[in-house]
């Protein structure tokens, strides 16, 4: 058997000793527990910033896409408001021609009828109207454009409400056309290039239709333009020579048994006379409508022979 020795026990005091050495030491923390949550802190931060980054980076990524939209967006439609006002000022330009060749015609009709001081008077009237409604209309289809200029950058409605105003227009046009058509209609009959009383003038289709019902003369209408022969038409030829669109005259070559005759400068609704062999009436040229290198009109012949007359008058 074996003797463990006991312990030797200390005095007491040395225990009190040691025992005040141990309560007035100072306690040390442990390092590795604050070290760790202060990486953490800094990790949550970096990682906070660059949430922040990303989303700014994301708006401003989406802002940058809207911004490219709305710009392709305006860019297309002040393009399509240019148009618009390149047609439109287009359709000015052709009121315009329009108003011109209207005063021509009217000049030359004033020119060739043998108009009475109260007939006079009335053309006149009719005229100033006419003028009076073309300043009219040219002066608001120019302030319309005038303030669609300005409002486009800020509005597109304006584009329909002026286009509802260009219709209104036509419409004025249109009415001021149909006003001197009716007074043509009162001045219907004049006298042709041989100084003979012409039969009565139609100015249209529906002018023509109404002579053909009454049944006294044939009618061949035409629309002729320039070749370097002449074009049948009804019993006769007919050739292109020239026009004047500004003046609204042309010249043609009439060719008819075997004899060719140049009427020269000739306007619109000016009846053009020539008698063929046996006819005691003349043969009538009616030109209603002269274009560039191009004429629109008729020809009207005696149905009754008549006493008998010198053929194709040879006045131009």
């Amino acid at each position: 058997m074996s003797i463990t020795p006991s312990p030797i026990p200390r005095s007491g005091g040395e225990s009190s000793t040691a025992s005040s050495a141990e309560s007035n030491a100072p306690s040390t923390p442990t390092g590795g527990g604050g070290s760790s949550t202060s990486l953490q802190s800094v990790i949550l931060l970096v990682v906070l910033i660059l949430v922040v980054a990303g989303g700014l980076g994301f708006y401003s990524y989406q802002l940058t896409n809207r911004l490219e939209e709305m710009k392709t967006s305006f860019d297309q439609t002040t393009a399509a408001q240019n148009n618009i006002l390149q047609a439109i000022g287009q359709r000015l330009d052709q009121g315009d021609e329009r108003y011109a060749d209207l005063q021509g015609e009217f000049s030359v009709t004033r020119e060739r009828l043998g108009l009475t001081r109260n007939e006079l008077q009335r053309a006149r009237q009719i005229s100033a109207e006419l003028a009076e409604r073309q300043r009219a209309s040219a002066t608001l289809l120019t302030s319309q454009l005038d303030q669609l200029q300005q409002e486009q950058v800020t509005t597109q409605g304006s584009v329909g409400t002026l286009e509802t105003d260009v219709v209104e227009v036509k419409e004025d046009v249109k009415s001021t056309q149909e006003l001197l058509a009716s007074t043509q209609m009162e001045l219907q009959r004049v006298k042709g290039d041989l100084g003979v009383q012409s039969d009565l003038i139609a100015h249209n289709a529906g002018e023509l239709d109404a002579l053909r019902q009454l049944g006294e003369r044939a009618y061949f209408e035409f629309d002729l333009r320039k070749t370097r022969r002449p074009q049948r038409v009804g019993e006769i030829s007919l050739q292109l020579r020239k026009t004047d669109v500004k003046r609204q005259k042309y010249t043609i070559h009439l060719v008819a048994d075997d004899r060719t005759i140049e009427k020269k400068d000739k306007t619109v609704h000016e009846p053009v006379q020539f008698y063929r062999p046996g006819d005691g009436l003349p043969t009538e040229i009616v030109v209603n409508q002269i274009y560039k290198d191009r004429i629109v009109g008729y020809i009207s012949s005696p149905k009754s022979k008549g006493p008998s007359r010198t053929p194709m008058g040879s006045a131009s």
